[in-house]
């Protein structure tokens, strides 16, 4: 019979913004060390530059398995550094998290046999099939938004920060397919699966929904939130896919796809939120970590 764990997720940390935020990452780590869990999962945004390393300190000593996925932030690269986000997603990130003891989720998954589980993961992408044709039809003439990332006020920082030989769609296929193997690799070993992304993978935890009519810029944003083939990988791999956790629009959500039980974790740059979950029982308990009132 498989074994109980306890699993602890959190997203955003966004270490090396300062203030209230860093005193609430202080306070998550603390918890965890008075609580520690079997397995630790950080699903993105954990620093960008030398924070992420910094971050990853907070946790090392930890006495469990740890696993993570990168988020956009943490590609995030200045004009005077000189390597690209590729190399970072690819090399950096990995051996940083080789370092401090953190399984790199977007290169292969955390098998758990002892609970029959494992852990697949991904940053995820986006390649605007969410919302582009509703985008042609709403406002024609103005798809080049997609590639600009130009809002009507301001310009979403990636199209600044994010900086490759690639473009949006060529990597968010690349990131699904490799998230494909992974999926089949961790299948063919253990009954079930929990995938973590950084990028919702699912639309019903994404940014909260609008009614109609939606403005040019509420269809960028939800344009720029995840993509439509990740949401049909997983709902062909549903019946065992346990959950599905993310974070990235720094809004507590859930849903279900499929059968498939979806969170986002929520937290933002002020205060932090982390989700706990007892497997196999499925229980689930959100706790928070300072003020979220601004």
């Amino acid at each position: 019979m498989a074994g109980e764990l306890h699993l602890a997720i959190t997203a955003d940390l966004h270490w090396g913004h300062g203030g209230r935020g860093e005193e609430a990452t202080r306070l998550l780590a603390s918890f965890l060390h008075q609580t520690t869990p079997d397995v630790l999962v950080l699903a993105g945004d954990i620093g960008s530059g030398s924070y992420f390393g910094e971050c990853l300190q907070l946790f090392a000593d930890l006495p469990c398995r740890k696993a993570l996925v990168p988020g956009n932030h943490d590609l995030w690269v200045r004009p005077d550094d000189t390597r690209d986000s590729l190399q970072l997603y690819t090399e950096d990130l990995a051996a940083l998290c080789r370092q401090y003891g953190f399984h790199y989720l977007d290169q292969g998954p955390l098998l758990l046999p002892e609970a029959g589980l494992a852990l697949v993961g991904s940053i995820n992408w986006y390649d605007y099939s969410w919302s582009r044709a509703a985008l042609e039809r709403a406002y024609p003439g103005e798809e080049q938004r997609l590639f600009s990332k130009q809002f009507t006020r301001g310009r979403h920082s990636d199209v600044n920060f994010v900086r490759w030989p690639l473009d949006d769609v060529r990597f968010t296929a690349q990131v699904v397919e490799t998230l494909a193997r992974h999926l089949h690799e961790a299948l063919v070993q253990v009954e079930r699966v929990i995938v973590v992304t950084h990028h919702p993978p699912m639309r019903r935890i994404s940014f909260p929904e609008k009614q109609p009519p939606l403005t040019i810029d509420d269809l960028l944003w939800e344009a720029f939130g995840g993509n439509q083939a990740m949401e049909e990988l997983l709902a062909r791999h549903a019946e065992r896919i346990a959950f599905a956790f993310c974070g990235h629009t720094h809004r507590a959500r859930e849903g279900t796809w499929h059968g498939i039980r979806g969170y986002n974790i929520g937290g933002d740059y002020h205060f932090k939120r982390l989700l706990w979950l007892n497997w196999p029982s499925g229980i689930l308990l959100a706790h928070q970590f300072g003020d979220a009132e601004y």
